[in-house]
């Protein structure tokens, strides 16, 4: 761990096999470290420098990111056509930078309070999506992937798509992008 206020070694942390690459949380409370030979993740709390989870993840982990947690990045627009969405049967389709998958249609299942879930693996990508609802016609749109995705040659901003059956939204967001 290094003090930003001296750029001195403050603290070592015994994390995985490999480590890689390294992302702080905003509020500085904690350190993720990917742990390239281990299939892993450290999660680091930076307040007492110690390792409080390890997370198992795909082959080869080499990069992580920290995204705005919920309510997450709103869309500069989303154009919704319909009555509402139906990801249970319309194809989603989800790019950020340069890194772009569709989840076919049936891949979402409809939960008991109305929102829609995925967790699995497309095109070698372990992702977990849900799509909740916001207001009338508002959605809030959250995914995770968990290993295989690249977003080698993406630069900031970062541009963001959604398109769920016919209707579509658009952002853009400046995240730190590790290697």
């Amino acid at each position: 761990m290094i003090d930003t206020a001296t750029n001195n070694v403050a603290a070592t942390v015994t994390v995985g096999n490999g480590p890689s690459g390294v992302a702080v949380t905003p509020d500085g409370k904690h350190v993720y470290v990917t742990n390239a030979f281990g299939n892993t993740v450290s999660v680091i709390r930076a307040a007492t420098n110690t390792v409080v989870a390890m997370v198992s993840v795909g082959n080869f982990p080499g990069g992580v990111g920290i995204v705005p947690p919920p309510p997450g990045v709103p869309f500069l627009a989303f154009s919704v056509t319909a009555p509402a969405i139906n990801p249970v049967t319309q194809p989603v389709t989800l790019q950020v930078g340069t890194f772009s998958t569709t989840f076919p249609p049936g891949s979402f299942a409809k939960q008991l309070d109305g929102s829609f879930t995925f967790a699995g693996v497309i095109d070698g990508v372990s992702l977990k999506a849900q799509i909740r609802s916001a207001a009338t016609l508002q959605y809030t749109f959250h995914a995770k992937a968990t290993a295989g995705a690249s977003l080698t040659g993406t630069k900031n901003p970062v541009y963001v798509t959604l398109i769920i059956g016919g209707d579509s939204g658009a952002t853009s967001v400046t995240p730190t992008i590790f290697p």
